[in-house]
């Protein structure tokens, strides 16, 4: 179990109900479905623990990115779970401007986005009552790392984050674990979903990811194996020719 990954879901664990997070960065699924595991698994853990979450897309495939780990959250009323649309979480429409949008957002949500992505004002939407700017969010979460994401969001104003990285990302990224060691934490991969299902108590993207990587790999040692023996074979059919 990472260490990492430990404490990003003892942070959230430690948040009293009511608490908002919001999920705020960019998303493609071409590259993204890795980093989705321990996000979806994240998901269930703020919904069973009362959590609140907003939905901040910050790039053009976002939307759909972003809600994609919510529904398969499975974590809607409409499925059974525990949250209601506009009361426990929202989905706001794809916002451009990357810094300059996150910075804005943190200074005055509403004097930035009016709606949220179906078009519903979001003065209309409970959750909303109680987000106003940075001193009303808890947790950032990012689906989809963005280094200025960090360094607006816990550099300047102090909000802790969890980054849910790629695998080949997360060395790139995780210097900012030492620059904010109480502030900023990262899971890794398919390996980090899995670990946050473990701790969650499900089996989901990251155990199936996982459990594909562990049986490939026996196949490739049974095969160099195979391969090796194969190769001696022939060297002894080759000195017995030669003989």
């Amino acid at each position: 179990m990472s260490e990492a990954t430990l404490k990003a879901y003892n942070f959230i664990d430690s948040l009293p109900p009511g608490s908002i997070v919001i999920m705020g960065g960019s998303g493609v699924f071409a590259f993204d479905l890795e980093s989705s595991a321990a996000m979806i698994a994240a998901i269930k853990h703020m919904a069973r623990k009362g959590l609140r979450l907003v939905a901040l897309p910050l790039g053009t495939e976002a939307v759909q990115f972003q809600k994609y780990c919510i529904d398969t959250a499975r974590v809607d009323e409409k499925y059974g779970g525990p949250w209601k649309y506009g009361v426990d979480y929202a989905v706001l429409p794809y916002i451009p401007g990357g810094s300059a949008a996150v910075v804005s957002f943190l200074t005055d949500v509403h004097a930035l986005v009016s709606t949220d992505v179906m078009g519903n004002p979001i003065s209309k939407l409970p959750i909303f009552e109680d987000l106003h700017d940075y001193r009303d969010i808890a947790l950032w979460t990012c689906p989809h790392w963005g280094f200025w994401i960090v360094r607006y969001v816990t550099g300047e104003r102090g909000i802790p984050m969890i980054g849910f990285a790629q695998a080949a990302a997360y060395a790139l990224y995780s210097v900012y674990m030492m620059i904010y060691p109480d502030k900023v934490w990262l899971t890794n991969g398919f390996l980090g979903g899995a670990q946050y299902e473990k701790l969650v108590g499900i089996k989901g993207l990251g155990h199936a990811a996982m459990d594909s990587y562990s049986l490939i790999s026996i196949f490739v040692v049974f095969f160099v194996i195979l391969g090796n023996l194969r190769l001696l074979s022939s060297i002894k059919e080759e000195e017995e020719v030669i003989e």
